[in-house]
Order: C-alpha cells, then sequence, then structure tokens
C-alpha cells in the first residue's frame, strides 16, 4: 500500500520549459515553519530552531520512505544532473505566508535528504494556494538530462547557452571521533 504523503516517481518525458527528464521525486510535506520561525539566537549565532530541524528531520524521513517504496528509482540521478524544482504551497490563508519563506528550508531538507548539493537547481517554480482544511507543501524535484537551458524570453530571438557539467561531488570530510569528558580534561590540562 502506498505511503499517503509520497506519490509515485513520474519520470516524464519532458521537464521543465522542455527539458528531457530522467526523472522525479514527488512529495507531500507539512508547510514549513515560516522564516519568522526558522531560525533562533543562541549565544549570539543563528541556528535552526527546533521547528526548524523537525521540519528537516519529518523530510528526510518521507524521502527515505519514497525511496524504500520506489527501488527501481536511481537516486544518484539527482547527483549527476541539473535539476528543476516545483514547489505548491498549500495555506490556510492567502495573506498570511508569503510564497517564498518555506523555499529555502523545503529545498535544503529535499536536497540533504537525497545527499544532492542544491546549487544544482537550476529551475524553479513555487505556487501559492489556499486549502483550509490541508495545508500542505507538493514538492517535486525533477533530474534534467538538457546540457542547455533556454536563457531568453519569449519576445527575444531564441539563444541557448551551453551549461557546464555539473560539478563531481566531493566526498564529505570525516569528522573527528567524539571523545570522553575525561579525555578532553587530559588533553586541554583541565582541572
Amino acid at each position: 500500500m502506498p505511503h499517503p504523503h509520497v506519490t509515485p516517481a513520474g519520470v516524464r518525458e519532458h521537464g521543465a520549459d522542455g527539458a528531457a527528464s530522467a526523472g522525479s521525486v514527488t512529495l507531500v510535506l507539512p508547510v514549513p515553519p515560516s522564516i519568522n520561525h526558522q531560525y533562533a539566537t543562541v549565544n549570539g549565532r543563528r541556528v535552526l530552531s527546533r521547528a526548524g530541524r523537525e521540519f528537516k528531520t519529518l523530510a528526510a524521513a518521507e524521502v527515505a520512505a519514497w525511496i524504500a517504496q520506489h527501488p527501481e528509482v536511481d537516486v544518484t540521478l539527482f547527483q549527476r544532473h541539473y535539476l528543476a524544482l516545483n514547489m505548491t504551497f498549500y495555506f490556510l490563508s492567502a495573506l498570511r505566508r508569503d510564497l517564498d519563506s518555506g523555499l529555502k528550508i523545503a529545498q535544503d531538507a529535499l536536497c540533504e535528504s537525497l545527499g544532492v548539493n542544491d546549487n544544482l537547481v537550476i529551475d524553479i517554480h513555487l505556487t501559492k494556494r489556499v486549502d483550509r482544511q490541508a495545508p500542505r507543501m507538493e514538492i517535486q524535484l525533477t533530474a534534467l538530462m538538457a546540457t542547455s537551458m533556454p536563457l531568453a524570453g519569449e519576445d527575444a530571438e531564441p539563444r541557448r547557452v551551453t551549461l557546464p557539467a555539473p560539478p563531481p561531488r566531493r566526498r564529505a570530510r570525516r569528522r573527528p571521533p567524539q571523545r570522553s569528558l575525561e579525555e578532553l580534561a587530559v588533553r586541554h590540562r583541565w582541572e
């Protein structure tokens, strides 16, 4: 039985602006916290708030469930191609939230969950709707097969510019192992 918050992957013939699509992930998530509730100041530093951390954790769980339900989809597609991101926010009211206030945290949560650098997102579409009974966010990340995207407007003469290949993935730096308080006390000569 499909997960209630996940729709199956759609491998579309064409993605954003007619670019060929390699595959896509479509999820339904709760509306992320507003920008005013995403960060907190702790000891003079801005850090992700509890609400922001909870949203990212939930998004990671939804992505993991989607991956488990779709073993036929090669998740590395999203790491090797440029990406298009489509988000539709369903708010309780049209006037209480800015459309773009949930963009960055949702993009970060989805990309981090897939192990993708979010600088590969080259096309973003945001839509705002009202649903008083079921506020939510529908988010679709599409891997684009195209190596070029149109850069001219509709009334200008079409001009295509070839995009550079996506950067190779770098290995994450290994964190040093956590030390016990006793080890730290000896190392730093605490008494």
